[in-house]
């Protein structure tokens, strides 16, 4: 069989034996367009535990909204907008929009909020967690009475998922913060669908609670580029609610671990290297011990991150990498940690633009040129008998085996 893949902003064809193909997991397409207002309204009608803005707001206040640029620009933009005009009908005299930083690609401009940058110098410190995370605020943020946060619920590598408690950490917090919150992966990496026992995802959590109350808009993406819903409350109850609705439509179940699994990292996250293999953590799960998994990612802007690059030069076994890590963390090596990690498990071969030479020597990637070529790399090495996994949608996607 013949299909097509998501890879940068194109498709590349893969072929599949037939004998050897198990499944295709995507999320169905929407059968219309979402209304946005619609979604965003009804949220803010609803709210999770009754929690609804009225109840935050006081006349006079101040309000400061955290915007996630990962969000769809349509559905940012009309969030943003509803969202203002409400705090203005509540008497809130004046709403300040902040725009978080991201290396990935994202669409936005400077009219979308004033940027967000961890590399400023003019943060305060608010507090530590019990973890000991200094956690440091933007100091134009800080004054602000009301604290609203606009964000998209995805599987995140380190922390499970984005989609609410990132508002301080990383988005509104200082590199100093960032970098102790992420050198707690030096312990480990979690589960990505365990959300009750991930120490990233607790200390985020925690730093939040140092701000005072958040407000939360999140949206469940539908995998094609528009959002399926939106929840608003209080944040942890919005998050918790946003990620359950999310193992409905993005975590498909499978009856067993495959010999193979395909996965797209698709037009965001397959920009780069870098980010590009934060998706595997998404398919990690779904491939057997020393398996193979086949990352389909354009990588047309390079490596996307020089500590990235560096620190795959200088350390080839995980054991050096950890020492370094946990003697002098730096962000960026905490990438570099899991590549190692999903290399003790499985084989990675990765379809790209980049030098075949230059993947496999400085990253240990098996490289091809097609994805139909990788296949058959990876049957002769799996054997004939071997199953084949498809993910199209990889960076929303999130196998899970049935109990």
């Amino acid at each position: 069989m013949e299909l097509w893949l998501p890879y940068g902003e194109t498709e590349i064809p893969i072929r599949i034996p037939d004998d050897n193909f198990y499944r295709i997991l995507e999320p169905k397409k929407p059968s219309a367009v979402g209304d946005v207002r619609a979604l965003v309204e009804n949220a803010l009608e609803n709210p999770l535990g009754g929690y609804s803005l009225n109840g935050a707001v006081k006349p006079g206040a101040t309000a400061g909204i955290v915007v996630d640029p990962i969000v769809p620009l349509d559905a940012r933009r009309e969030a943003v907008k509803i969202v203002t005009s409400r705090l203005l009908s509540l008497g809130v005299e004046n709403t300040k929009v902040f725009l978080r930083k991201r290396m990935s690609r994202v669409e936005h401009s400077r009219d979308d909020g004033k940027p967000l940058d961890p590399s400023q110098n003019s943060f305060a410190e608010i507090g530590k967690t019990s973890m000991g995370t200094i956690v440091d605020l933007d100091p134009e943020l800080i004054p602000c009475e009301v604290k609203v946060s606009i964000g998209l619920a995805m599987p995140h590598f380190a922390s499970g998922f984005s989609g609410g408690p990132e508002i301080v950490i990383p988005s509104s917090s200082s590199t100093r913060s960032i970098t102790k919150n992420r050198s707690i992966l030096t312990k480990g990496f979690p589960d990505p669908l365990n959300h009750t026992d991930n120490p990233i995802l607790s200390d985020s959590l925690e730093a939040c609670k140092l701000t005072g109350p958040v407000y939360s808009l999140c949206f469940l993406p539908d995998g094609y580029g528009g959002v399926a819903a939106a929840f608003a409350g209080e944040l942890e109850s919005v998050f918790r609610e946003t990620l359950s609705q999310y193992a409905q439509l993005h975590s498909p179940r499978i009856e067993r671990k495959l010999d193979i699994v395909v996965v797209s990292a698709g037009s965001l996250m397959g920009t780069d290297l870098y980010h590009a293999i934060r998706v595997v953590s998404n398919a990690i799960g779904a491939v057997k011990r020393e398996g193979t998994i086949i990352l389909v990612a354009e990588c047309s802007q390079g490596v996307g991150d020089s500590v990235f690059l560096d620190y795959a030069r200088r350390f080839r076994e995980p054991k050096e990498l950890s020492t370094e890590l946990g003697h002098r963390f730096k962000l960026g090596g905490h990438v570099n940690l899991f590549l190692q990690y999903a290399l003790e498990k499985c084989r990675i071969q990765l379809v790209s633009v980049l030098p075949e030479l230059f993947v496999r020597d400085t990253f240990n990637l098996k490289p091809s040129q097609t994805a139909s070529e990788a296949v058959q790399k990876a049957v002769r090495v799996e054997g004939k008998e071997s199953k084949i996994l498809i993910v199209p949608k990889g960076d929303f996607t999130v196998p899970t085996m049935e109990s």
